[in-house]
């Protein structure tokens, strides 16, 4: 029995002086040597490290980013309740019927802005450009001109209306001042102006040809109405509706920048105006890497090592 007491007291006694030892505080003298003598080990894993993240920052194709500044012209169009007069309560319904819009200019920005950003409006963009090589240009074969990946695994419109819209463009308004931004971040600088003027361009027709279409059927929706009534009062309305609709298709018919006016088109940015890779952060962020792995790398080492 007093053997195993004695076993008990003496693990009891070593676990206490380990516990003692752990509490120690560290030996800063200590640890600056140790890396001392590593640092040859630590000097080859900064220059590791910061060469593999300098190859990465110097030989990743650069992205740059295309900026147009726009002005919403909603404001400038559409009818008011005023220039109606009384019609306005007369031929509320009327005017529902004949798909005549009073929204405010905010709305008119709000659609213009969802067919901007809509499946159906960016896949016409990217067809009729051709641009769905240049977007998978790593399955593309330029020399024969053809996919060079199975057809079963060829992108499809659907995905490059994902990647374009998820890394391409970015369309984005500003509350207070209402003005819009659209961006476009792509590795040739002079196309990334171009789609982003372009696209502003093609928002402008696609809205245009719907305002013209829009007022043509309500112009002969309401022409048929004014022929159905002999009240007086109300022909007197509808032909203020209608007066209201001709303006309106003229003003769409002539008028280019129908959604969005240009404040700043957009320009092709300067060769050295990359939004990506980021050279010296990049540089930065290995040689810190290294070192920190250098240096954990020794320390465990003299840990883990035999005591002198």
């Amino acid at each position: 029995m007093s053997r195993w007491q004695g076993r008990l007291d003496s693990r009891s006694s070593e676990m206490s002086s380990s516990a003692v030892s752990d509490d120690r505080p560290v030996d800063v003298r200590a640890v600056m040597g140790e890396l001392w003598r590593g640092r040859f080990w630590i000097l080859a894993s900064v220059i590791v490290c910061t060469a593999a993240f300098s190859a990465i920052a110097f030989l990743t194709t650069p992205v740059y980013r295309a900026t147009a500044v726009l002005m919403p012209a909603g404001a400038d169009r559409g009818i008011g309740v005023g220039e109606l007069g009384g019609a306005f309560g007369q031929l509320s319904g009327l005017m529902s019927l004949a798909g005549i819009n009073l929204g405010s200019a905010a709305t008119t920005t709000e659609e213009s802005l969802a067919v901007l950003r809509s499946q159906q409006f960016i896949e016409s963009f990217i067809l009729d450009n051709g641009l769905m090589p240049l977007l998978f240009a790593d399955q593309w074969d330029s020399a024969r001109k053809t996919w060079a990946v199975p057809e079963r695994n060829r992108p499809t419109p659907r995905k490059a209306f994902r990647y374009f819209s998820r890394k391409v463009m970015s369309v984005t308004q500003d509350r207070k001042t209402g003005l819009v931004t659209l961006q476009i971040q792509w590795k040739d600088r002079e196309q990334a102006a171009e789609w982003a003027n372009e696209l502003v361009q093609r928002i402008n027709a696609e809205m245009r040809k719907r305002a013209i279409k829009q007022s043509s059927a309500s112009i002969k929706y309401l022409q048929d109405e004014f022929n159905k009534t002999s009240e007086v009062s109300i022909r007197e309305a509808i032909s203020r509706l209608i007066e209201a609709q001709i303006k309106q298709r003229m003003l769409a018919t002539v008028t280019q920048e129908y959604a969005f006016r240009f404040v700043d088109k957009a320009s092709p940015p300067d060769k050295d105006e990359r939004v990506k890779p980021r050279r010296r952060l990049l540089v930065a962020s290995g040689f810190l890497l290294g070192l920190a792995l250098g240096s954990a790398g020794v320390l465990l080492a003299g840990a883990l090592g035999p005591r002198k």
